[in-house]
């Protein structure tokens, strides 16, 4: 069985410094399953600790949230102009996303990522709503605006 002392020495190591479970348990020399089973001994060691040990994860969790909205989002490579051309390139030939990569080179995904970003005005995401709309149904915008009315 690990040592108490142990156990509170890595507890202390995580709250006192400013790192990871991760990078704790790296730093110590154990992985971080081991780690967290260490910390859930704690409480029985010392609550105190225990407490500042799930006060630190709550508040690691809380900025990963945070972190992890941002993470992924990569400014656009293309310009406002670039993109309005795409989308009206789109819209003048009524294409689908699939037609729009072979026609321009670029994946559909980058398409659609394209023209639903704030460099397409939200008119003309509305048109490429209509026309995605109409080549779902295998019929012109006209035809599916007659539909709806």
């Amino acid at each position: 069985m690990i040592d108490e002392k142990i156990i509170v020495h890595e507890a202390e190591e995580y709250v006192n410094n400013n790192m990871t479970i991760k990078e704790t348990a790296d730093s110590l020399g154990i992985s971080r399953k081991t780690l967290q089973l260490h910390f859930k001994r704690l409480k029985k060691i010392d609550e105190n600790l225990y407490k500042r040990v799930e006060g630190k994860k709550a508040l690691s969790q809380q900025k990963g949230r945070i972190k992890g909205g941002q993470i992924g989002k990569v400014k656009s490579k293309y310009t406002k102009k670039e993109a309005d051309a795409i989308a009206r390139t789109i819209i003048n030939k009524s294409l689908s996303y699939k037609e729009a990569e072979d026609e321009l080179g670029i994946p559909k995904s980058t398409i659609y990522e394209i023209v639903h970003s704030d460099l397409v005005s939200k008119s003309i995401r509305m048109e490429l709503d209509i026309l995605a709309e109409a080549n779902i149904h295998d019929i012109t915008t006209e035809e599916l605006r007659r539909r709806k009315r």
